[in-house]
């Protein structure tokens, strides 16, 4: 740690505070541009899901909440995709694209929100940015959605079918049925079908208010050739679509590039985390040479709680590519090898999951995204004197700067606890302290000046949520060196363990 700011050592004389290592690190080698609607700003397509409530913690993929959003790839490699932070959360999405074209990408949520509302955020990646809007629900609300399907009672409007459809062949993730659905009330939502000819279609999840879409997958294997009508219902609305199922082609043949041994140019495209379901976003592309076309079934041993598979009509002879998609949740963290199988050839891929991500401090320092995750820890001293909360991280594990270090000192009436603190509070017995070393290991300072109580902007810690094992939080505002110079501090964001 680095000597403190003078006020902070006077007010922290008596009181020795520490933090332990724990690496994480997020880079982007990638380039693209977020899809947007004909107008270039909303992000289109776009997801939200979860549910959001005031004073309700978001903690990324644990708690489930994260919005997703498409990207044009023009050069693969590893992504950081962000949002801005408003009302006290924010969105982030790391990861690694596989080949070029369009992709879809999680963003999973963190912070807490403050207010109900409808929140706008920003989508920022490769300096392209969209937005899409997110609805915080009053605590006292239900959870429930309150929506109608388009055409209600009759015919479904918007209906668009993907994937194959064809007797004796299983669905898979890419067979959805996507609906019109007006909401007027944001929250959880249920819809499915009978099982009709051996396939359904189901969907649950968040809906924000507004008009959209709302996609439902398929699950089994349809039984018999012809069209077949599905009525899909949920909170007493419902409505009806057809499904044309083709008659079972004759089985392609063909062989997989690298075969017996690796899937040669195989690549993965989406997030694989370990606990975190996988969606369609979740493929591989796996190349084949094909010598009679025809329909096929392909699919992969079931590894690490994950199955990839495929099934659908190949028309053309020659070299192409499949599109495999995920299905499961991953167990844990690792690297796995998966043999897929179908026309009369095998090869193997593999798949490296991701731990969680939970502890990290990000922030814009004019402009540049930057991250201190290495030995990314929160100190609270509540012993004796003053309550202590000190957070702190450094940018490398090689060297002990660019770091941060953030600091609440509260005088009296008991423990730092949620709320928003800035260096404008002396009177209150607050005191605020930011201190940020450069690569050269200057020393940008922001703190609590008793001849300046006037800051303005004044810089700012806010603490959406702490407990005896975890602080979450934002900080933002301006630093200066000892000769004046100033850099500015945006979009900070702590998500970091107790020690």
């Amino acid at each position: 740690m680095k000597i403190l700011n003078t006020i902070t050592v006077v007010l922290l004389s008596l009181f020795l505070i520490t933090s332990c290592q724990k690496e994480l690190n997020f880079e982007g080698t990638s380039s693209g541009s977020l899809k947007t609607d004909a107008l270039g700003t909303d992000c289109l397509p776009s997801e939200v899901v979860g549910y959001y409530q005031i004073d309700s913690a978001l903690n990324g993929p644990i708690s489930g909440n994260y919005i997703e959003v498409h990207v044009n790839v023009t050069y693969p490699g590893e992504y950081t995709i962000k949002t801005d932070t408003v009302n006290g959360y924010y969105f982030i999405g790391t990861g690694t694209f596989g080949s070029i074209g369009v992709d879809s990408v999680r963003l999973y949520g963190y912070g807490r929100p403050l207010t109900p509302g409808i929140n706008t955020f920003m989508v920022s990646y490769n300096n392209t940015t969209c937005f899409l809007d997110v609805e915080v629900n009053d605590g006292g609300s239900s959870t429930n959605a309150v929506y109608t399907l388009g055409g209600n009672g009759s015919t479904c409007t918007g209906a668009v079918l993907t994937g194959t459809y064809m007797e004796s062949l299983s669905t898979t993730s890419n067979n959805t049925a996507s609906l019109d659905i007006t909401v007027a009330s944001g929250g959880d939502y249920s819809l499915s079908t009978p099982v009709v000819n051996g396939v359904s279609f189901s969907s649950t999840g968040s809906l924000t208010t507004g008009n959209t879409d709302v996609i439902l997958t398929a699950t089994g294997t349809p039984t018999t050739a012809g069209t077949f009508n599905y009525t899909v219902s949920g909170a007493g609305t419902f409505c009806t679509f057809s499904v044309t199922y083709e008659p079972l082609a004759a089985p392609a043949t063909f062989v997989f590039t690298g075969a017996p041994t690796d899937c040669s140019g195989a690549t993965l495209s989406g997030t694989y985390t370990a606990g975190v379901a996988t969606s369609q976003s979740n493929t591989a592309n796996i190349n084949i040479n094909v010598s009679t076309t025809g329909s096929y079934s392909v699919s992969t041993n079931q590894v690490n709680g994950v199955t990839f598979q495929s099934t659908g009509l190949i028309n053309t002879a020659g070299n192409q590519t499949l599109v495999l998609y995920a299905v499961g949740i991953p167990a844990i963290a690792g690297t796995f090898n998966y043999t897929i199988s179908g026309g009369g050839s095998s090869c193997i891929f593999s798949v490296t999951y991701e731990a969680v991500v939970t502890n990290f401090i990000t922030c814009d320092i004019d402009g540049v995204f930057t991250t201190f995750n290495f030995g990314s820890t929160a100190g609270l001293d509540n012993s004796a004197g003053p309550s202590i909360l000190s957070i702190d991280g450094s940018s490398s594990s090689a060297t002990p700067d660019p770091s941060i270090s953030l600091q609440v000192i509260k005088s009296s009436g008991g423990s730092v606890t949620a709320g928003s603190y800035n260096v404008n509070q002396l009177a209150t017995g607050i005191a605020v302290s930011c201190d940020y070393f450069d690569a050269s290991s200057m020393n940008f300072t922001a703190l609590t000046d008793v001849q300046n109580q006037n800051q303005n902007p004044a810089f700012t810690i806010t603490i959406t949520s702490i407990t005896a094992t975890r602080c979450i939080g934002t900080f933002e505002g301006p630093v200066k060196d000892s000769q004046g110079n100033t850099k500015i501090i945006t979009q900070g964001v702590f998500n970091v363990p107790v020690q």
